[in-house]
């Protein structure tokens, strides 16, 4: 799927504007003639230390083992924090940015070039449960995803958790907000609050002074991938990434970087999945491409009912 929509992308090109392709189509950029060439990542729009943060740090370990093949390049972060929509939009008209980090979707893959690896191991997938304090005696009781339907979710309006919830049976109320929600949860407007570790870390002061807690025994789990996307016209910019992505996986590299920064390692803390019954669920939302079956490129291997190509609920034990 990832091959005919870069091939679908160079056709488009081939049909009425090949120069132009042919201008923009770069590994990295020299932006000047002294420089070493460049790709400009955005900062995460949070971040405190964005040079310390994991994709900013994991792209200088694909530059470093593509280096060989397509020559000298470091990644840059870009001057400006921006909000998602407008990073896009950069992304997509090839201005300022060469790649950015997305969850795939398949509204992105036609506006953007997907490089066809996770690079954190569908860690966003994996979701703790905020609960309230006083109804922990209750969840102790869920075994299956029969057992959680009989509780209801908080989720924002608009979240594509929502659709993937709903999909799967699981009852949901939205809100507008996360601190609305924090505040309904704690009034027992619905039973969980399903966030991915890292969200949990940072939303922690929000917690504070609410009788809500992390459900200590489940996780709520689905296929998720976060994927590099560069321009869909910078094809060799994407088969740079790959080949660096995939050198790091086969030599160890990569897990090597995954399993030691204080990114994964803090979510992998909070997670823990050794001392976890997982419930999983299926994703109608991910793209038919997403390598699923490579088990190698995930936390977990998924169940076989999971890699069906029309994973239903009725199919998840």
């Amino acid at each position: 799927m990832y091959r005919a929509n870069l091939f679908k992308k160079c056709a488009k090109i081939i049909g009425g504007i090949i120069f132009i392709c042919a201008l923009k189509t770069h590994a990295c950029e020299q932006l000047s003639e002294n420089d070493i060439p460049v790709l400009l990542f955005p900062p995460k729009f949070d971040s405190k230390s964005p040079e310390q943060d994991y994709v900013f740090q994991l792209i200088q370990l694909i530059l470093k083992k593509s280096n060989k093949k397509f020559g000298p390049c470091e990644v840059r972060l870009f001057d400006q924090k921006l909000p998602l929509k407008r990073l896009e939009l950069y992304l997509q008209k090839n201005h300022f940015l060469h790649a950015a980090a997305l969850t795939v979707s398949n509204e992105r893959d036609e506006r953007f070039l997907a490089i066809p690896i996770p690079i954190s191991k569908g860690l966003t997938g994996y979701r703790v449960l905020m609960i309230h304090k006083e109804q922990k005696n209750k969840f102790s009781k869920v075994n299956n995803i029969k057992d959680l339907s009989n509780y209801v979710a908080g989720q924002g309006i608009g979240w594509a958790d929502v659709g993937i919830l709903e999909y799967n049976n699981l009852p949901v109320l939205t809100s507008g907000s996360i601190i609305t929600l924090i505040d309904m949860l704690a009034h027992g407007r619905f039973d969980y609050f399903p966030r991915s570790a890292l969200q949990n870390t940072t939303e922690k002061k929000a917690y504070q002074d609410k009788s809500i807690k992390a459900e200590p025994t489940l996780i709520l789990s689905y296929p998720s991938m976060t994927a590099l996307y560069v321009n869909s016209n910078n094809i060799s910019l994407a088969q740079r990434l790959e080949y660096g992505l995939k050198q790091a996986l086969d030599d160890g590299s990569f897990n090597d970087f995954f399993y030691s920064h204080p990114y994964s390692v803090q979510a992998l803390l909070i997670l823990n999945l050794k001392n976890r019954k997982i419930l999983t669920i299926c994703n109608p939302l991910l793209p038919s491409w997403v390598p699923l079956e490579k088990s190698e490129y995930w936390l977990e291997p998924w169940p076989e009912e999971i890699l069906s190509a029309n994973c239903k609920p009725a199919d998840i034990r």
